[in-house]
Parts: C-alpha cells; structure tokens; sequence
C-alpha cells in the first residue's frame, strides 16, 4: 500500500489540532440555564459529546485515508476496563438498565476517543502544542471564573452564575474548576521543562507564564482541599522528576515563582479556608465519626467500605447505589446519632473505587485495575523522570475521582484525562495495515458519519429537553406542556417524568378529588426505593393520606426523615401530616413545597 503524501499527513494533523482546540475551547464554555447536577443536566456536556463525536468520525476518515490503524502495544490491556464493566452488567444484577446504558457508552466512547487521537498521527512537537492548547484553555477558563469574582453581572445572561462568594467557571462546582486548573498549573511547569518552554517564541512563554499565574491564583482561592493537594504533589513529582530541565531555563523558571508565590498571597483567602478544612478532618470526631465542619466523607467512605465487604465478589447490583447506601445510613445514624452527612441525597460515594466495588464487587473492578497498572507501567517504560512526571499531570483528575465523581458531572474532565493518557501510551505503538474491500470501507465511514448524526441529534434534543423542565420550573410547575421534549428524551425521561406526576398529584389533591393518588402511589413506591428524592417521601405521604391510610403515610414520611433527618422541609412536613392522622377526621395537606431544580445532588465543597 502505497505511503501518504507528507502533505496529507500533515492536514490531517492539523485538523487533530484544530478539533481539539474547538473541544476544549469553545465547546467547553457552552452556557444556558440548566437543572445542574450531573450529566446532560449541564449544558456544556452535551456540545463537548458531539465534539468529540466529530473527533472520533473525522479520526475515523483520517485512518481510512492513509490506509493503517494505529494503536497502544498495551491495547489489550487498556481493553480490560470498558470490557470488565460491560460484562459486570451482565454478570450482576441490573436494577436500571436506562443508566447502565448511558454508563456503558460514556466508557465505550471514551475508549474509542483515545483510539480516535492516535489516527492523527501527532509529533512530539504537536503533542506539547496540544499540551499548549490545553493551556490556552485554562487561561480562557481562569477568567471566566475570574469574572465571576470581580465581574459578578458582567454577561451575567450568557454565561453560568456566580454562587455565593465562589467563582464556579463553567463547571458549577468549585473542585471541578479547582482540579481542572490544578491540571494546567502542571502542565504549564512541565511546558517549561520541555523544548517548548525554551522557545525563542514570545507568545509560547507568555501563554505558559499567564496559565501559570491564573491557574495557581484560581487553585489557591478556590479553598480546594482536592485542587491544593494535587497541586501540591504534582508539583513535588515534576520538581524531582525535572529538575535538571527546568534549571535548563532558569530564567523563566523564576519569573513563574515569582508568579506562584504572588498568586498565592492573592488568593490567602482560599488557602485559609482549605486549612480550616484540613482542620475539621483532624479535629470534628467522636470516636473516629465525623461531626461537624467539612469531613463528612468520613462517614460516607466507612458506610460503603461495610457495603463492599457485604458483597464483595459481585456487589449489590447496578443502579443498586443509592438504594442499598440510603439504607445503610439509617443503620449507621442508629448506631451514631450525631454523624455528618451531606443534607442532600446522595447518588454517589464520592469515590470511583468504591462506587463500582459497591455495585459490582471486585468483578467490576478488576478491569480499572488492570487498566490502572497498564498506564503506570507505560508512563516508567518512558524513563522514570519523564514517566513520573507524567503520572504528576494525572494528579488531580485522578484524586478528584476518589473524593469526588467529576466524571459525571464534567465530561471535559473526561476527555482531558483521555488525552493525558494518549500522550503516555504513544511511546510504544503500532501500525497495521488496513486490508479492506470497498464495501467494508463505506460502511465504516457511512457508520461513522451516522453515529455522529445521531449523537449530535440526541445532544441538542437533550439541551432542549433541559431547557423545557427549567421552563417548567420557572413556571411553578403550573405549565406540563413544556416537559413534553423531556418526556420524549431517553436521558431525562425519568425527571420529566417525575415533575409530571407531582405536578398531576398536586392538581389532584388541591381539588380534593383524590382520583390520582392511587396512581401516583403505584408509579412512586418503586421509583423512591432505588432514587430515595426527598420530596417524594413528602408527595407519597400525602398521596396515602388522600386515600386513607394514615399508617402508611406516617411510615413513609418517618423513613424520609430516618434518612434526611437534618432536613427542615420534611421535618416540617412530618409536623403537618401527623397532624392531619391524628385528627379524627382528616385531609390531605393542600400545599406541595416545589422542587428542587436539581434532581441528582451537587457535590459538597473538597
């Protein structure tokens, strides 16, 4: 097969670049009011997928067009993950087949975007401009964020609020921008190690040194314990790593300390609060339980380590999570009344590792080990320097996973490990040549070009079907008509759904006709047992109440309150529906508190 023209090479790694640039850029930065939370809920998510669909198609193209395929020598390997939790699916019980699925695709998508980057063939000279544009995108984010410090109401409509006094970026959550510009901190200092960093460009060195100023000041006033910390030990491995390097240019090398520590005394303010923090871990517990201040995760963690050792060959089952840890924590609140927990439901444990060893033993999880230790052994077969400093750029994404769940919440997390990884393993490659007829090749570029379509059709279906169930909300639930898009969306069927039948129950009760209450009951009992909403409990109260059972209404109401008992609204609500049974003769209540907007919870500040 005859070899591609340099010129055709070379466009086709341009176009790598520039697909990249537009992920991590303007897809990224995407903004309308939305239901935050997880997922698609965040608009920017939904743009950055049909990016990286567009990068995965046009990858495919490119490795048509010069007729090989290249790949990691570690493939199989790398395999061992998205296979590992495929086959756990089927292996272990599946209580909600609609999340396995979208869990099962995000996994898979990402393993082919991986696969996708190395068709573009990069250099060692393009990998660092694409570490250079990662940069750029850091720099672009920093003052977003930045701006909504100073600049609170500037573009106020165009882009994501501030909320209170912490600068979210576009994330809408402190950690995610914390350990994203934890990550352009590092790789700015690593650029200043490499060939980049002593280029006789201006722009190259002022873009290293402005990332390095704003990602610093954004880590230090954040008051991320997870963004100090990665920061702080990615900088330690590069340090030791590079040493020899960075003194190479020393002249930038002390014009960016000098940066740091004045981006430090800037941002005192954060790094007072991320002692405090550290503080409330030490000091906040009566033996060994977390009570107060900001170290709840020590309980979360010991509740799923008892989960985990109750199953540890196949876990509870997928989707099982918030049912079986809701359940545990009443048992545990028994046992220590005066345990910390997050007020809000939880749908994750804040630790990857523990999530999937809760819902799929150790079966789910053999795979992200053996993937683990693939990417670590590929990172020292570069030489331990480089390879260390490699592993110091996966610092914060990597401990974020394991206090947090960014990946859910921030798909630009994702890809940005993704390519982090792809610098590593292309090291050690390989090429095979593709013998294909011409029918086998039509059918993967029409395949490609369809999987595209239809990935962009559904994304901007979601955007819409988001926006419909925040009109909604906006309207106090009086306007059902603007859930019909969401109703229709397989991702956000079941909030869609949700919002419809309080809504329906609402109307019901206020005209005292109690028709929908049974229906209402038999759609929300199996709903509450595996996605235990807090609201619900108050709804589902007051539906059994409508229909005359006092018993069950006070039964249910008394286990929302078993697992929120901090929460004022079902207290409150609690207080109003006893009253109701205790009178000889009662009604339902004729008021319904509105819901919250958000239908998984925002994760608590690191």
């Amino acid at each position: 097969m005859a070899q591609p023209k340099p010129d055709s090479l070379l466009k086709i790694q341009r176009s790598g670049l520039i697909l990249l640039a537009v992920l991590f850029l303007p897809a990224s930065l995407f903004f309308q009011p939305n239901l935050g939370g997880e997922g698609l809920s965040i608009t920017f998510n939904s743009t950055v997928w049909i990016t990286a669909s567009l990068i995965i198609c046009c990858a495919t193209f490119a490795m048509l067009k010069l007729g090989s395929i290249e790949y990691p020598t570690a493939l199989l390997a790398l395999l061992a993950m998205p296979v590992g939790i495929i086959a756990s699916g089927f292996i272990v019980e599946n209580f909600l087949p609609v999340e396995w699925v979208f869990r099962q695709l995000y996994i898979l998508a990402g393993f082919f975007f991986l696969l996708a980057l190395f068709q573009f063939r990069f250099t060692f000279r393009q990998t660092e401009q694409l570490l250079l544009i990662i940069l750029i995108a850091g720099i672009v984010h920093a003052l977003y964020a930045i701006s909504q410090i100073f600049w609170p109401q500037l573009f106020s409509q165009f882009r994501a609020p501030r909320m209170g006094w912490a600068p979210y970026g576009i994330f809408q959550q402190i950690n995610l921008l914390a350990s994203f510009q934890a990550s352009a901190l590092l790789i700015g200092v690593y650029l200043l190690s490499r060939p980049i960093g002593r280029s006789q460009s201006l722009s190259t060195r002022l873009i290293i040194l402005l990332a390095i100023l704003l990602s610093s000041f954004l880590v230090f006033y954040a008051g991320s314990r997870v963004g100090l910390l990665a920061a702080i030990l990615g900088l330690l491995l590069i340090t030791c790593s590079r040493y020899r390097q960075l003194l190479n240019n020393r002249k930038l090398l002390i014009i960016a300390l000098i940066l740091f520590i004045g981006a430090g005394f800037a941002g005192k303010e954060g790094l007072e609060r991320s002692g405090k923090k550290f503080q409330d871990i030490i000091t906040n517990e009566e033996q060994g339980v977390a009570v107060q201040g900001a170290s709840s995760r020590k309980n979360i963690y010991a509740i799923s380590l008892d989960l985990f050792l109750q199953a540890p060959i196949a876990g509870h089952g997928i989707g099982s999570f918030q049912k079986v840890w809701h359940e545990k924590k009443v048992e545990y609140l028994a046992a220590h009344p005066n345990a910390l927990f997050p007020s809000q439901r939880l749908s994750h444990p804040h630790n990857e590792l523990f999530f999937w060893l809760i819902e799929g033993g150790i079966l789910a999880i053999a795979g992200i080990l053996i993937t683990a230790l693939t990417i670590m052994v590929a990172a020292f077969n570069c030489g331990w320097r480089r390879g260390l400093a490699y592993l110091a750029l996966l610092c914060p994404i990597l401990l974020h996973t394991q206090v947090e769940l960014p990946f859910y919440i921030s798909n630009i997390h994702w890809f940005l490990l993704l390519t982090l990884l792809f610098i590593i393993l292309r090291h050690r490659r390989k090429q095979s040549k593709l013998r294909l007829s011409r029918a086998a090749t039509v059918t993967i570029a029409t395949t490609s070009i369809t999987v595209l379509l239809l990935t962009s059709l559904f994304m901007i279906q979601a955007l819409a079907a988001n926006s419909g169930i925040v009109r909604f909300l906006q309207s106090r639930m009086s306007q059902p008509a603007h859930l019909e898009t969401a109703l229709e969306n397989f991702y956000f069927r079941d909030d869609a759904e949700l919002y419809l039948m309080r809504t329906l129950l609402l109307r019901d009760l206020n005209n005292q006709s109690n028709d929908f209450a049974p229906k209402f009951i038999e759609w929300a009992e199996p709903v509450i047992e595996y996605r235990p909403i807090e609201q619900l409990y108050i709804d589902l109260a007051r539906a059994y109440l409508a229909i005359g059972e006092k018993k069950q209404a006070g039964l249910i109401i008394d286990r929302g309150i078993a697992i929120y008992p901090t929460s004022n609204t079902l207290n409150q609500a609690q207080t109003k529906i006893y009253e109701v049974i205790n009178k000889p003769e009662s009604t339902a209540i004729n008021t319904v508190s509105a819901a919250a907007p958000t239908p998984q919870p925002a994760p608590q500040d690191q």
